[in-house]
């Protein structure tokens, strides 16, 4: 019993290690679509596969880009469905940029570093990109064609790609590193438990 028990100690022993040290990983995502000067881009489907950081897992995700003339941003499901959608195409939707959002994380602020960091909460979430670079103002007198045959009109679609890259790191939540700890000090009480007998 004695062995048996020794080794399920160092079996515990090595997830805490394993648990408390972590995995670090990256991606590269290439060819985001760009929105037009004075609009927002928002995904179209909702990113549902993130587990949430917590007392079983931590997780801790660091999103740069780079161009430095758009934001990105993580809205809630919520806000996503508060947007008024103005076009777009199979890439995303097309959104006014003056909506008022609590982003999850990231937003206009992060078009300054071109980089945010974000814990995941569980909860569903979109990707929102704004442009940094102002719109045309069409609101000029120059004899243009009454609506609805104005030959100039805002480009209700994207203009450009940039490239995102994606770093996590994942590791134990303190639920599940005092698990392990507490398994292993149990074992190793017994063992010496057993040698003294």
């Amino acid at each position: 019993m004695s062995g048996a028990m020794k080794i399920a100690s160092a079996v515990f022993g090595i997830l805490f290690l394993a648990a408390l040290i972590g995995y670090s990983g990256g991606e590269e995502i290439p060819n985001v679509p760009k929105p037009d000067a004075g609009l927002c881009g928002v995904t179209k489907e909702a990113y549902d596969t993130v587990p949430g950081s917590g007392a079983l897992i931590d997780i801790d995700v660091d999103i740069t880009w780079d161009d430095n003339t758009v934001w990105i941003g993580i809205i809630s499901v919520e806000d996503y469905e508060s947007l008024e959608k103005l076009g777009g195409n199979s890439d995303g939707e097309i959104v006014s940029c003056d909506a008022r959002i609590d982003y999850v994380a990231g937003g206009p602020s992060s078009g300054d570093t071109s980089s945010f960091s974000y814990t995941p909460n569980g909860e569903d979430f979109h990707i929102m990109i704004g442009s940094l670079e102002e719109g045309n103002d069409d609101d000029n007198d120059d004899g243009g064609d009454p609506w609805p045959f104005e030959s100039e009109f805002k480009s209700q679609s994207f203009v450009d790609e940039f490239n995102v890259n994606v770093d996590f790191d994942v590791s134990g939540g303190w639920g599940t590193l005092l698990i392990l700890f507490m398994i292993e000090l149990i074992l190793g009480y017994l063992i010496l438990a057993g040698k003294s007998s």
